[in-house]
């Protein structure tokens, strides 16, 4: 997966995400909306045949939208490993 900024101002951050298409999009613009400083946080996949998401996030005040990604992504780092354990814990008692 490789990052590449394409915008950067104050408050607002466009990103595009090659190697990821609308599951990575849609998950990170969710997880975005969860966060209290986003103003606003959306996602395009520009064609459909190249694997790329570009991320747009819009802060609230002076809110960094870095740290909003980086929050966000930690998040969803999180949540992965807990379903991961807890599909494994369930498929051990099933065994």
């Amino acid at each position: 997966m490789k990052v590449n900024v394409l915008k950067r101002s104050r408050g607002l951050l466009k990103v595009e995400v090659e190697g990821e298409g609308h599951s990575f999009g849609n998950l990170m613009q969710e997880t975005l909306l969860e966060d209290k400083n986003v103003d606003w946080a959306g996602y395009d996949q520009p064609h459909p045949l190249f694997r790329q998401s570009i991320i747009t996030v819009r802060m609230k005040g002076e809110s960094q939208p870095d740290k909003a990604l980086d929050r966000a992504s930690k998040k969803i780092r999180a949540d992965t490993e807990e379903f991961v354990e807890k599909f494994s814990s369930a498929i051990k008692i099933e065994s």
